[in-house]
């Protein structure tokens, strides 16, 4: 822990440092989502661990907790103030890292018996490896992965022994528990380690196969125990928006690969972070030469690490080591493995103490290493530096140690090693900093706890209105994908791998804007979206680390809709102004058709493939590069484009006012915006600009948003809304008025794990009104409605645990049994 703290004060890291540590997802995801977890802590959250109302407008909470919070170091949140929730995230990486390096000290003994002190100094080159230090501390839950290879370890230690059954399935419910992710890969890497030991074991088969029941029963009944992180999550994923945008190919060139095992390097490309330090790549590359060591067991060590790293580099193969399938982003994240199977082979050879001339054979091959790699990407200077030096270092002590000195003697080198480690350590992470460094990538953030979201949170709290109304901070404030976990309030804002399904085409279907393929949620921008989702307060930003709030007319979280009125109301059918209108049961927009209205000089237009306006692509901001459209609306109506496939730049002519569209399908939906209202004669002529090929602009994008209906329309539906409206964590209950008919719609997407009861009567799964949830109220009238998440598969996940303590039950009294008929 202090050499890795080291090495980022070395370099000035947070929090050590200005430079920044919250990056890509530390920043947009894992940071925000502790500020949850401080405000779940304090009672300060709305929602509970079941259920999540400040995000994405309502979405469930417990997969994401399973996923990102669940790393037991991860409740120091709660102990620190909620500004210092960076702080936490990076207490997360760094206790779990001492305590696997503690795990992977007490396991390498269980390998082999020999000095506990030589077994920590590799423990910790193990505990900063490569994995750990360029992704594990940037994905803070994932470095649960570095204790879970020596914790299961143990246990699969004990099913050799053939004792602590009971203990060793609660460390396999411990780690999935922790990160179901990381376990999986860590059970795997477990499981093929444990069979070299036993085939390497000298017993008979028999033996064998009762350690491969007492292994089997023991991760079936740890399995269990887990069992609703496991089901939770494996049907979140199931129902997640499906995205393969970012999946990166594990193909990687065998030198670069073997560079990657040189400390301190950083690929440029995606390969697998596997160094461990130099003490353990020595004696690595000293095994083959390890006379002491037999034969049999050196082939098996060196197999199991060359079909290892092997398996990482071939697409079907790496899926197994992923769940069955690439991920997305970073497509080596079960490294770890590979370092903690390098510092188990380190200690085989190390526990033997290997003889000078074997030291100097495995001193050639890492020469040989550096000459193969010293000029590719991964190497950097650093890197190549601290090879160098720490492994004539490491090389020259371990040969004085080998000579068998006196106590004293021994006692001196031992703390040079140490030493040498530790320096070593310290170099490689600053190496790695210096060439992460996030500032090169461009211009970034110091912190994530900004001026601006402090002033933000500040405002939400002092003006928000819930449950009668959402606040929501809205697009104006940005300071990370899931501002309304960091700031508060009930926005839209949310970043996740469990964005579902039904909660992304929904809201998408409404005309909200989208990234990553869906999992990224935007906030809503225009009033029609903010009063079909009960948005009355919202902020905008004033000056650099200002807000102010604007309030809105609003209805309440649940409203009703009358029977027949889901309808287009002469919008065109399929248009986003057709679903808004059937969604708020009134007509509110017209739907101008288009004309092109060419300049002189203009390109001519190329023919569209289907319905719409072909654009042509142009540089530069010359007139001509500009196509105008214009369109006839009611005078002064506001005029709203919506085209979110569209990557290009609008002009609203009469006022001169710019729009950025960003689509890019399938990753990016571009929300409806608002371009100005339209002339007194009702002539509305916007110009788009685009410098992509391919866009079309659909024949529909123009909708003309009649203010006197929209007001009308929102009068109306919070004067029949329900009469009283209690949220809890997971739960709605509401006062309808007396004889309610048709549709109760509540401001929230229609997600998987809702049902409702209507007046105390069966729970039902809701129906989806228009992306919304909307439960029929039937014709016979209706007073109250009452509404409850459970995510999917949390109730199948407590049956197995209970199974699995059952079994536990079974085996604990099964042993008292034993003990006193004997």
């Amino acid at each position: 822990m202090a050499a890795y703290s080291a090495g980022l004060a070395t370099r000035g890291v947070y929090p050590f440092g200005p430079v920044p540590r919250a990056d890509n997802d530390l920043r947009h995801q894992y940071v925000p989502f502790h500020t949850h977890l401080w405000d779940l802590q304090h009672g300060s959250a709305q929602g509970d661990l079941l259920f999540n109302w400040q995000s994405g407008y309502g979405v469930g909470f417990l997969g994401d907790f399973f996923t990102y919070l669940s790393n037991p170091f991860s409740l120091l949140a709660g102990l620190l103030p909620r500004q210092h929730a960076e702080l936490s995230v990076y207490l997360v990486s760094l206790c779990s890292m001492g305590l696997a390096a503690a795990l992977m000290t007490v396991y390498l003994g269980r390998l082999r018996p020999g000095s506990p002190w030589l077994r920590a100094l590799l423990s910790v080159g193990y505990a900063v490896c490569g994995w750990g230090v360029a992704e594990g501390t940037v994905v803070p839950m994932w470095t649960w992965g570095l204790v879970a290879i020596p914790l299961l370890g143990i246990a699969a230690d004990w099913c050799l022994t053939g004792r602590r059954w009971v203990l060793g399935s609660l460390f396999v419910a411990l780690c999935w528990f922790a990160n179901f992710y990381t376990a999986a890969m860590a059970t795997t890497a477990t499981a093929l380690v444990f069979l070299v030991r036993l085939l390497l074991a000298d017993t008979d088969w028999r033996t064998r196969g009762r350690a491969l029941w007492r292994a089997a029963t023991m991760t079936v009944t740890g399995l269990l125990l887990a069992a609703p992180a496991v089901l939770v999550c494996a049907f979140a994923n199931r129902r997640a928006q499906p995205t393969e945008l970012y999946v990166v190919s594990v193909n990687t060139d065998p030198l670069t690969f073997l560079s990657m095992l040189i400390p301190g390097t950083h690929p440029v490309r995606p390969a697998p972070n596997v160094y461990a330090g130099v003490l353990v790549l020595l004696l690595v590359l000293t095994l083959p030469f390890q006379s002491k060591v037999r034969g049999r067991e050196r082939l098996a060590w060196f197999s199991l690490l060359v079909l290892t790293g092997v398996s990482f580099v071939l697409t079907p193969t790496a899926k197994l080591w992923q769940g069955g399938a690439l991920p997305h982003g970073a497509p080596f994240r079960e490294s770890f493995v590979l370092s903690g199977m390098l510092a188990m082979a380190a200690w085989i050879c190390l526990a033997h103490m290997p003889r000078p001339r074997a030291l100097l054979g495995g001193a050639s091959l890492l020469a040989l290493l550096v000459a193969a790699t010293y000029d590719l990407p991964p190497v950097n200077g650093q890197a190549l530096t601290g090879v160098l030096v720490g492994g004539a270092v490491t090389t020259a002590l371990l040969l004085f140690y080998a000579r068998g000195l006196r106590r004293p003697a021994r006692i001196g080198v031992m703390l040079l090693l140490a030493v040498s480690v530790f320096a070593g350590t310290v170099y490689s992470v600053y190496g790695n900093s210096v060439a992460d460094d996030p500032r090169r990538r461009g211009p970034v953030r110091a912190q994530t706890m900004t001026e601006l979201g402090k002033s933000a949170r500040q405002a939400l709290e002092a003006h928000g209105n819930w449950p009668a109304t959402r606040a929501d901070a809205g697009p104006g404030v940005f300071v990370t994908n899931n501002d309304a976990l960091l700031v508060g309030g009930q926005g839209g804002a949310y970043y996740s791998s469990y964005v579902s399904v039904e909660t992304a085409r929904g809201l998408r279907g409404l005309g909200l804007g989208q990234a990553m393929g869906g999992r990224h949620l935007w906030p809503a921008g225009d009033p029609v979206l903010r009063a079909l989702l009960g948005i009355g307060t919202v902020l905008e930003p004033a000056g650099e680390d200002g807000v102010t709030v604007r309030t809105l007319p609003a209805p309440p979280l649940v409203t009703l809709r009358a029977p027949g009125s889901d309808q287009a109301y002469g919008a065109p059918v399929g248009s986003v102004w057709a679903r808004r209108q059937a969604a708020l049961g009134a007509r509110v927009y017209t739907v101008p058709a288009l004309a092109r209205a060419d300049r002189p000089g203009a390109p001519a237009p190329a023919p569209a493939a289907g319905p719409g306006f072909a654009l042509t692509r142009a540089e530069g901001w010359a007139p001509e590069t500009w196509t105008a459209f214009t369109g006839r609306c009611a005078p002064g109506a506001r005029a709203f484009l919506h085209a979110p496939d569209l990557n290009a730049t609008v002009r609203a002519e009469d006022t001169g006012r710019f729009e950025s569209f960003s689509g890019r399908p399938p990753a990016v939906s571009a929300p409806v915006r608002e371009l100005g209202a339209a002339a007194a004669d009702g002539r509305f002529t916007f110009s788009v600009r685009t410098s992509h090929d391919g866009q079309v602009l659909p024949p529909d994008v123009l909708g003309c948003l009649d203010q006197a209906a929209f007001d009308a329309a929102v009068a109306g539906l919070k004067a029949g809304a329900a009469t009283g409206v209690t949220v809890g964590g997971h739960t709605v209950e509401a006062r309808l008025p007396e004889g309610s008919t048709g549709t109760a719609v509540l401001a929230t997407t229609a997600s998987p794990g809702w049902s409702c009861s209507v007046d105390g009567g069966p729970a039902r799964a809701p129906v989806s009104y228009q992306g919304l949830l909307g439960v029929p109220l039937g014709s016979g009238g209706a007073d109250r409605l009452a509404c409850s998440y459970v995510p999917e598969g949390l109730r199948a996940g407590l049956g197995g645990t209970g199974a699995g303590l059952l079994l536990i039950a079974g085996v604990l009294a099964g042993g008292l049994w034993r003990a006193r008929r004997t």
